[in-house]
């Protein structure tokens, strides 16, 4: 198994892997999403994707891990902190000052394990709130 800096992975694939993890199956997005994105970051068992993380960034103050994935076959075997790891030496390399996350309470200690210091933060999320402007 190997992490491998932005190896082409298809729509499809990635939906498929939300959908293993629990997360809404999303097609036809992921091939516009990933032009704007800095890089990704994409784990694979032979042909099968089994992992996978984005970064956003400014390349100055801040870069932003997004859409972290782990097939849940894999899960609870360190891929997850792996893909984690590589995205901030990524984030690091770039030179920003701040790697940002925003996650469910229960994947706390999971990112606090990956060093990420935990505070408070706030979220608005159209597709499943009605928030009124």
């Amino acid at each position: 198994m190997e992490i491998i800096e932005k190896e082409k992975v298809t729509d499809a694939e990635i939906c498929e892997l939300r959908a293993k993890v629990g997360w809404d199956y999303d097609p036809g997005k992921y091939d516009f999403i990933l032009k704007g994105v800095n890089t990704y970051f994409v784990a694979r068992d032979n042909e099968k994707l089994i992992g996978f993380v984005s970064v956003i960034s400014d390349g100055v103050a801040d870069a932003f891990l997004v859409d972290l994935m782990v097939h849940p076959d894999y899960q609870k075997q360190g891929l997850g902190k792996k893909l984690v790891q590589r995205a901030i030496k990524y984030s690091k390399s770039i030179g920003v000052q701040c790697v940002h996350v925003t996650f469910n309470q229960t994947e706390e200690e999971f990112y606090r394990k990956c060093g990420f210091h935990i505070f408070g933060g706030g979220i608005i999320d159209f597709k499943t709130m009605n928030v009124e402007l």
